[in-house]
């Protein structure tokens, strides 16, 4: 699915911007706020529940949390993983973002790549350069210097776009304030809304979306299901033998996605993108000085994690759902049944994708915490 490939790129563009720092100021907390009188002469990054720059940040902003809220001005490039972003002050750099829904209402001075469940470019928004997204809903109603490049379930013009727009929607539809100066292509099932007084300067192209040649499991109505229920099985043979291998690890994940879900998500973002960094960085230096292979073995845990990460949440899902019991049987019910519930949204188009993609940085996250409280020795009991 080319929405897939989109999102993919999006997430490959955050992890190589976010090696290219060489300081920065390190801050961490549930709650982290920038003041509007204070200035900060560096890179900042954050890691928290809900992090706040309404001053200035003389450099990038890489933040990773819960929330994201941007109402001074950063000088740099942000770089945000999070549930939620929003923009409301001035990026004189580019903002790349990934996770829930990201809004835009100030001034970028570079472009805005996002993948996330919605993207909205308020009227007050003025971006200078491009716009690169992968999302459910888009909604572009600010000023756009150059071209609109979007993979979505719904995409609404209802601003001006300098250049371009190149989209694959399933729904497009153009607002009587709507201004492209260039060119509109667009792939879809369906016929895009015109009104007559929208305005493309450049001609008009639809297309029907291109087709993948890929032959089902199962011809017919029931491939899906059928791809399903082998998605449930994979997962859940991974999940059991976490929860009866290392019940203790298990419940640990489960206690800290449960108790703090939107810290588990910064940190799972985090580990999605700068382990790769950390584990190649020991890999060109080991190939000079040995230990290259610890790189690989890092690589290595990742992917492990990854695919963890998917069992870890439906457990958590589970909990939530199933009468919460201590028992390693009674755990693998849970595990059932969050996979279940996890996988069925899978399946909605587009959503879907979102979904698993914000499952995978909670997933990490809580599995972050629960092998560093295992690492916690116990206190000493005193006599």
């Amino acid at each position: 699915m080319r929405f897939v490939r989109l999102l993919l790129l999006v997430v490959a563009v955050l992890v190589a911007s976010g090696g290219q720092a060489a300081a920065a100021d390190i801050r961490s907390g549930d709650t982290i706020t920038v003041g509007a009188g204070e200035t900060i002469d560096d890179d900042l990054y954050a890691f928290g529940g809900t992090i706040a720059i309404l001053g200035t940040v003389r450099g990038d902003v890489i933040a990773f949390s819960g929330t994201v809220i941007i109402s001074g001005t950063v000088t740099g490039d942000l770089i945000a993983a999070s549930g939620s972003v929003s923009v409301g002050g001035q990026v004189d750099g580019s903002v790349r973002a990934a996770g829930g829904p990201v809004a835009i209402d100030g001034r970028i001075g570079g472009d805005v790549v996002v993948g996330s469940g919605t993207l909205t470019v308020g009227a007050n928004a003025q971006v200078a350069r491009d716009i690169l997204v992968a999302s459910g809903t888009v909604t572009h109603s600010g000023q756009l210097g150059r071209d609109l490049r979007a993979a979505a379930g719904t995409l609404t013009i209802d601003g001006r776009v300098g250049r371009d727009v190149n989209a694959e929607v399933e729904n497009l539809t153009l607002s009587t304030r709507a201004l492209i100066e260039g060119s509109l292509t667009y792939a879809s099932a369906n016929q895009a809304v015109i009104p007559p007084g929208a305005a493309v300067r450049g001609p008009v192209v639809r297309r029907e979306p291109v087709r993948q040649n890929e032959p089902a499991t199962v011809p017919g109505p029931l491939a899906p299901i059928i791809e399903w229920a082998q998605a449930i099985v994979g997962f859940l043979v991974f999940g059991l033998l976490i929860v009866f291998i290392v019940p203790g690890f298990a419940r640990r994940a489960n206690d800290s996605l449960v108790r703090s879900p939107l810290v588990s998500l910064g940190v799972g973002a985090g580990v999605l993108i700068g382990l790769p960094l950390i584990a190649i960085l020991v890999i060109i230096v080991g190939a000079f000085t040995g230990g290259w292979w610890i790189g690989l073995i890092a690589l290595a845990l990742y992917c492990i994690a990854i695919a963890a990460s998917i069992p870890v949440v439906a457990l958590a899902i589970g909990t939530r759902i199933v009468p919460r019991t201590g028992r390693a049987w009674q755990l693998a019910i849970a595990l059932v049944v969050g996979l279940a519930a996890l996988l069925l949204v899978a399946l909605v188009p587009v959503l879907g994708a979102v979904v698993i993609l914000v499952a995978i940085l909670a997933g990490l996250g809580a599995i972050v915490q629960a092998v560093a409280a295992g690492r916690t020795p116990a206190p000493v009991a005193t006599p």
